[in-house]
């Protein structure tokens, strides 16, 4: 084959990759393209989308083997660095990352995809102010971006900047008109009125486009939202219902059932563990909000992160991301019970948490994931020295609050349909009674109406079970500058406010699942 051949040959194979690619055949990518790679090792794209297909099946490790092996042969590559570091990321190991996309930079300071994918690290980190500096500067580089316009108007959310956001997301519906993620991003951050201009507009794409499931679950969640800050709460249901069930239905693959092997496995493998139950009377070294989502997990967050000591870190994946790919694997408990804990499984899962977890701050380190509550058990022997806050709040309240939300990233499928979310509950309820006999006076219950009725009170009590000296910044969070990153942005912002009490009342006619759920 001549060398014009060769290079006419490759063309022809690299376009059809990339037809593989944009069609989601990732086996077939791999497989076509490594033994592309075998007669030509020299090509940059083959690594790039041989690790990127690896990537998008779950298979970290290859991607990151492939991803090396490129490295060796083109040292100064842009995109292999940045692939690099954006997988990195996806692996928690942001010091990996940020290394990676600082030899990117290095190389090249403007290059645009390296600055956006630094960026999200920075958001990752809850470093967001680190973060919308990126942001902007990729900005000013390309400012007709339909994702980079998404990511620097939600920092500007995360970072309270409600104003800037918005000129954000009108930029975006000037440049992307049929862009409903921007919509729904909008009604999170705007009070409606009964003849809002943006609530027609959004009428107005349900009847003239031809939206997809996830376009229509976006625009229903924000005409419900629309009609509920006017106090139509029919309407407002009406909408809540087709936004859910919409958003449901792109869970085709999804089984409650996996769910609630969860919760059983958790019950029986514990159900015989002697915990350490010594009250620690030290500062902890890491703080665990948890319980139901919107369940005031961010409220708490932000006057708890608020004392000196401690980083509020968000929402830190740390924990689910390790449980969930374990704990139903064979052998996982008996190796994990061996010797009563003391053994070097468990030595090692303590040390590689700790590390992911040190990655955020040498400070006190406040996690506010609020499904960590299965992983109350596991908290307790992997960390002796940490500080558990359970968040309450009427269930009924909860269950309202968390169908009226869409949660990123394809998480909480359940919270989508209404037997689901009844059922999620109910298993909660279980599990935590479960925990607080085994664990009795090592979960601090902070009950959400309490907290908004007697902040102040409530605020020391916490403080002084954490083992800390109380601090005046802690009675006033909304001076707190950390990121919010929750579907709370709006409200975590505001002073106490007692308007969310017994809100589920307002639906109980239109939403009839809700007299279900028992207190």
């Amino acid at each position: 084959m001549s060398k014009i051949e060769k290079i006419n040959f490759i063309q022809k194979e690299f376009q059809k990759i990339q037809n593989l690619f944009l069609g989601q055949k990732y086996e077939k990518v791999i497989e076509k393209t490594l033994v592309l790679v075998k007669k030509d090792p020299y090509q940059v794209p083959f690594y790039n989308y041989i690790g990127l297909s690896y990537r998008q099946l779950g298979q970290l490790d290859k991607a990151e083997m492939i991803f090396k092996k490129g490295l060796k042969l083109f040292q100064n590559n842009l995109s292999i660095l940045c692939n690099l570091g954006a997988l990195y990321r996806l692996k928690n190991q942001y010091k990996d990352a940020e290394f990676y996309f600082q030899r990117a930079l290095d190389l090249k300071n403007d290059d645009f995809n390296t600055i956006c994918n630094y960026a999200n690290l920075k958001r990752d980190l809850n470093k967001n102010s680190e973060a919308i500096n990126l942001y902007e500067k990729a900005h000013k580089i390309n400012d007709k971006n339909e994702t980079l316009l998404l990511n620097l108007a939600g920092a500007y959310q995360i970072d309270g900047n409600f104003e800037s956001s918005k000129k954000i997301l009108r930029e975006l519906h000037n440049n992307f008109p049929n862009n409903t993620k921007a919509d729904y991003m909008y009604s999170s951050i705007h009070v409606y009125e009964p003849d809002d201009p943006h609530r027609k507009n959004m009428l107005r794409k349900l009847d003239n486009l031809n939206l997809s499931n996830q376009d229509k679950s976006n625009i229903y969640f924000a005409i419900a939202k629309s009609y509920s800050d006017i106090k139509n709460y029919h309407k407002s249901a009406e909408f809540f219902i087709k936004a859910n069930n919409t958003q449901y239905s792109l869970f085709a693959n999804y089984n409650f059932r996996d769910e609630e092997k969860v919760f059983e496995t958790l019950r029986t493998n514990f159900e015989n563990t002697n915990f350490s139950i010594e009250n620690n009377i030290s500062q902890p070294e890491l703080i665990f909000i948890l319980g139901m989502p919107r369940s005031g997990t961010t409220l708490t967050h932000q006057i708890i992160s608020s004392h000196s000591k401690i980083y509020g870190a968000g929402e830190v994946p740390i924990l689910n991301n390790f449980f969930l790919r374990h704990i139903l694997q064979e052998n996982f408990f008996d190796k994990f019970f061996e010797n009563n804990f003391d053994n070097s499984f468990v030595n090692e899962i303590r040390q590689n948490l700790l590390e992911n977890f040190r990655q955020y701050s040498n400070k006190i380190i406040l996690d506010k994931s609020p499904l960590n509550f299965r992983w109350i058990g596991f908290i307790n022997i992997l960390f002796p020295n940490s500080k558990i806050i359970h968040c309450k709040r009427n269930l009924r309240d909860i269950a309202l609050s968390v169908y009226k939300n869409v949660f990123d990233g394809g998480s909480l499928p359940w919270s989508y349909n209404q037997e689901n979310l009844i059922q999620y509950i109910k298993r909660y309820k279980q599990l935590m009674i479960f925990w607080h006999n085994k664990l009795p006076n090592q979960i601090y219950d902070c009950n959400y109406e309490n907290l908004v009725s007697d902040k102040l009170n409530e605020t020391k009590k916490i403080i002084k079970f954490l083992n800390l000296d109380w601090e005046e910044n802690c009675a006033d969070h909304t001076k707190n500058i950390t990121g919010i990153k929750t579907v709370s942005i709006a409200q975590a912002r505001k002073p106490i406010y007692r308007s969310s009490v017994n809100l589920s009342d307002n639906y109980k006619e239109s939403l009839n699942f809700l007299s279900k759920i028992d207190e």
